[in-house]
């Protein structure tokens, strides 16, 4: 009976080394740049407001993609705390036409997703927002069926029609051993062979940074390891030609915390190891945007110890140095959240030239800012 254990686990650990070696081989593939907006010669501008929430006692993790119009489609998680069996992933439409928000509603509830995934699923997480070389509407996110979030697993859902109607979920297959510990928080990164790359990251028995290759139906093809050990998370992809990019990462590792930053040369088939910035990062998550025709833009929490102060920084050498332009959220500056919590920044750029961050405000509410270079460079308030 022992043999026939043995012989199981080794015939288990081959099949999982041959899976793990095809996942890993490097993709030959670029990646694809956005579209440069229209140069613009503008005043400053500047607008920030809160999102709807009729819903939900506690909101967190907003991520947007833009649609048809120019308008903003953005998704979040709420419910009564982080981790409760309430919370659904919302959604709500911003019109640049009208500078507001359209009230919320949920698109993704746990008996949704545990229904479709045939599957129990106890709580719900990070969603991710983007499109497929279709010019589909992606929405990945989060489901834990055991344990915490080193048990989380990621899932898929589409849209044709601009995330009104989705198609139902559908679990990625991204690790050979019960597929769990993976879980999205950065922007996907479409390739020139017409998959996209999805920054993933882990938690269970370490955490580490790993970009997946999907195909045009979402099926893992391939992954690559950003990092190693037990302090690099949630990777920011952010390519400045078909060959390289940067990433940044959260750093949950011995003080002093620093972000944390990757690249790659060779379209991400290999990565340097992270270094540390020069730029704070009390274990949260950055956001971060390669402007047309411009510099490298960064959202980051500017503190050693807490998420009180949510800062921009730009860097015009793709990140070898920075400097610090604007203050979104901080002690002095009103209205305060009723927690002074200001995390998970999301930032894009849309077909206009303006910039947007989406993030949480005090845990209440997803706040927006939006604007346009002449502000973020030194002009108006």
């Amino acid at each position: 009976m022992n043999a026939r254990l043995v012989a199981l686990v080794v015939v288990v650990l081959a099949f999982a080394g041959l899976y793990a070696r095809a996942l890993t081989a490097p993709s030959a593939a670029g990646f694809v740049l956005p579209g440069a907006p229209e140069a613009k010669s503008a005043a400053p501008s500047y607008k920030a407001q809160l999102l709807p929430n009729d819903s939900a006692q506690s909101v967190h993790s907003a991520t947007a993609a833009e649609i048809s119009g120019g308008r903003l489609r953005a998704f979040w998680y709420g419910g009564t705390r982080e981790g409760a069996p309430d919370v659904a992933i919302y959604t709500s439409v911003y019109s640049p036409k009208e500078a507001a928000w359209s009230p919320e509603r949920a698109v993704v509830t746990r008996e949704l997703a545990q229904r479709h995934l045939q599957r129990n699923v106890r709580k719900l997480g990070n969603p991710v927002a983007g499109r497929d070389r279709g010019g589909r509407l992606c929405l990945f996110f989060v489901s834990v069926s055991v344990g915490g979030w080193a048990g989380s697993a990621i899932n898929l859902m589409t849209s044709e029609d601009e995330g009104e109607t989705w198609g139902p979920p559908r679990r990625l297959v991204a690790s050979p051993f019960f597929n769990i510990s993976t879980l999205v928080k950065g922007p996907l990164v479409q390739l020139t062979d017409g998959t996209i790359a999805l920054p993933v990251y882990h938690e269970f028995l370490g955490k580490f940074g790993e970009l997946l290759r999907l195909d045009g139906e979402g099926r893992v093809l391939g992954k690559t390891r950003l990092s190693w050990g037990k302090s690099s998370l949630q990777p920011v992809i952010v390519p400045r030609s078909e060959t390289e990019a940067v990433g940044f990462m959260r750093y949950a590792g011995d003080r002093p915390g620093r972000i944390l930053m990757i690249g790659t040369s060779d379209g991400g088939a290999h990565w340097s190891a992270p270094v540390k910035t020069t730029l704070p990062n009390p274990d949260a998550a950055v956001g971060s945007v390669l402007l047309a025709r411009g510099p490298l833009l960064l959202a980051f929490n500017n503190a050693e110890e807490n998420r009180e102060n949510l800062s921009l920084a730009l860097s015009t050498d793709f990140g070898n140095t920075w400097r610090v332009v604007r203050t979104l959220e901080a002690e002095s500056q009103q209205p305060r959240a009723p927690v002074a919590e200001y995390s998970y920044p999301w930032v894009m750029q849309d077909s206009s030239g303006e910039v947007h961050v989406l993030y949480t405000w005090g845990r209440s509410r997803i706040k927006h800012a939006v604007f346009n270079r002449a502000w973020l460079e030194g002009g108006g308030r």
